[in-house]
This record gives structure tokens, C-alpha cells and sequence, in this order.
């Protein structure tokens, strides 16, 4: 074999020539006869070289491969090693939170059965029933009833009276009888008529009723006919609405000239043709018994107002009228 050629800007120094056996390997120059000073080789003339080498030994190269792989298969297997050693400290950490947790609830449950079970009086300590007893003690307290007060048989006497009875006793045992007159004041109806309700305080026969009732009540029925106890002039009237529904007042005087004033109230609607300011004689046609205004039934609620104030209609018409 014999030196390469020289090249542009290479210098060789002494040439030399030297004879290789077929199959010895290249070896570095044993002396200075054999040196060869070349430039710097370029990136490119050095992949180059990397490739001839590559291509003149595939066993360097496999070697390289096989380096390579086996390192990345270490970093792959530590780096599995790891995530392995990760989830398993998690899922040893679950595993004895369960635990725990399912130990915490048996326990719970079976001290809760104890409880249920065990009577509540099992661990009580009793103390001396003696000595409790004393601890309590009073002194007797005594009674003593004269006998002349009360005996066995007012006791046994002793009645219920029903809350209807004791309104009947308080507010119905008024006596209404009267006589019809034909005097200057007379009755509001021609024949006797019974009173249903008196003046005064009362049970309040319905919803808005008054208990302090302000006339009397004659229970006539519907329809029937009205008329006038005394001579007199319209002051008041109304054809409907309010407590007394259709109704008219009418002022008078007694004969001992004393001015009254006389209502008659829950007439039947239209029913009356009186009007303010008429005149009327005593006896004269009113109108007729009704329902209207504030009531429990048809009748005809009379009053008599002395000085602004009302009085009871039936201690003063059984003083002019009978």
C-alpha cells in the first residue's frame, strides 16, 4: 500500500513507504518517518467518516444500538419502578383507612346494641331505701270542714244547668202581658202580640246582634201591619242598609208634654210611603213587619228615645197605652 497523495495545504513530512500483509490492520505510525499534518475536518466531512466507519463495521454499530436501548430500557424500568412503588403506598394507605373506618362502625354498632340491650337500671347503685325514705319525708298536713257546713246529701243535691237554662233564668222570665188601649198612645199592633226579646242586656240571638238590646221585639211574623202609637212628624228615614234595614222614626209628645221619639225597624222593603216631614195620626198605617237589616227572623223592633236616650218601650207603653 502505498501513502495517499497529498493534498492542498497537507504537508508531508518525509515520505515513506511501507508494505502491509493482506489482512493486518491499520496501526498509528511507530515514528516520525510517518506523519501526516492535515487541516481541520468540516460537521459534514465528519458525519461522513462517522458513516464510513458505520459501514465498515455493522458490529460497532449493533454494539451501539444494543447500549443505547438497554440504557433507555433502565430509565423506563426505574421510572415504572417508581410509579408502581407509588400506587402501591396508595392503595396500602386506602386499604388501612378502610380498615378503620369499617372497625369504627363495628364498634359503634355493637356498643349502640349494648346499650339497647342493658337495662337502664343495671349499673345503679341503690342506696339504703331507709335512708331515701327519710330523705323525703313531710309532715303530715290535715284538713279539718265543719260539719255544719257542708253534709253528704247538699252534695248529692248538687245539679248541672245547662249555659241555654241559665240565659233563660237571667233574660225570659220577664212578664210582657199587657191590654190594648185606645187611648192618645197606643200599642203598635191592634191585638196582642208576644214579645220575643225585652230591653236590655241579652244573649245576642244571631252574628251582629246586640247584646244590649235598645227596644223590644214583637214577634209578629211577615206582613203584618203596623201603626203609629201617637201623633207625630217624621224625623228619621230609611229604606234599607245598616243594623236596622228599613225603618222610620217618628217624635211625639205625651200627654203630659213630655217629646219622645218612636222607631220601627226591619220593615219588609218598600213597604212604608212615608217620607220625611209627613204628619201622622196615631193609629195610622206604618207598614209591615219584615226581615231586613241586621235580624234573626221577621218581627218588628220597637224603641222609645226620652232625651236623647232610650228607654224601655214596654214599661212606657204599659204606663199610657194600657
Amino acid at each position: 500500500m502505498t501513502v495517499p497523495e497529498r493534498r492542498g495545504g497537507d504537508k508531508v513530512v518525509p515520505e515513506a513507504t511501507a508494505r502491509l500483509e493482506f489482512g493486518a490492520e491499520l496501526a498509528p505510525p511507530l515514528s516520525a518517518s510517518w506523519d501526516v499534518v492535515s487541516s481541520p475536518l468540516t460537521r459534514r466531512e465528519l458525519r461522513g467518516s462517522a458513516r464510513s466507519v458505520e459501514v465498515a463495521s455493522p458490529a460497532a454499530s449493533r454494539r451501539r444500538s444494543a447500549l443505547t436501548k438497554a440504557r433507555t430500557k433502565r430509565r423506563r424500568s426505574a421510572k415504572s419502578t417508581t410509579q408502581r412503588d407509588v400506587i402501591r403506598d396508595a392503595a396500602v394507605k386506602k386499604t388501612l383507612s378502610k380498615r378503620l373506618l369499617s372497625f369504627g362502625a363495628m364498634l359503634f354498632a355493637g356498643t349502640l346494641v349494648f346499650a339497647m340491650t342493658v337495662p337502664a337500671h343495671a349499673f345503679d347503685v341503690h342506696p339504703d331505701d331507709t335512708a331515701l325514705a327519710d330523705a323525703f319525708a313531710m309532715e303530715a298536713q290535715t284538713v279539718e270542714v265543719d260539719p255544719a257546713l257542708v253534709s253528704l246529701s247538699e252534695r248529692d243535691a248538687w245539679t248541672v244547668t245547662s249555659w241555654a237554662e241559665m240565659l233563660r233564668l237571667r233574660y225570659g222570665n220577664r212578664s210582657f202581658d199587657y191590654t190594648i188601649g185606645t187611648g192618645p198612645i197606643r200599642w203598635p199592633f191592634p191585638y196582642a202580640v208576644p214579645i220575643t226579646s225585652g230591653f236590655g242586656a241579652r244573649a245576642a240571638p244571631c252574628r251582629g246582634c246586640s247584646t244590649d238590646h235598645s227596644g223590644i221585639d214583637f214577634g209578629s211574623g211577615y206582613g203584618a201591619a203596623i201603626f203609629s202609637v201617637a201623633d207625630g212628624v217624621v224625623v228619621e228615614r230609611s229604606t234599607g242598609g245598616g243594623t236596622w234595614g228599613n225603618f222610620v222614626v217618628i217624635e211625639s209628645t205625651t200627654p203630659d208634654g213630655e217629646v219622645f221619639e218612636a222607631g220601627y225597624a226591619h220593615m219588609a222593603s218598600g213597604s212604608s210611603a212615608l217620607v220625611l216631614g209627613d204628619q201622622v195620626r196615631v193609629g195610622d198605617f206604618i207598614g209591615l213587619s219584615g226581615a231586613t237589616g241586621q235580624v234573626s227572623g221577621a218581627h218588628l223592633h220597637f224603641t222609645i228615645k226620652i232625651g236623647g236616650s232610650f228607654v224601655d218601650p214596654f214599661t212606657f207603653l204599659k204606663r199610657y197605652a194600657s
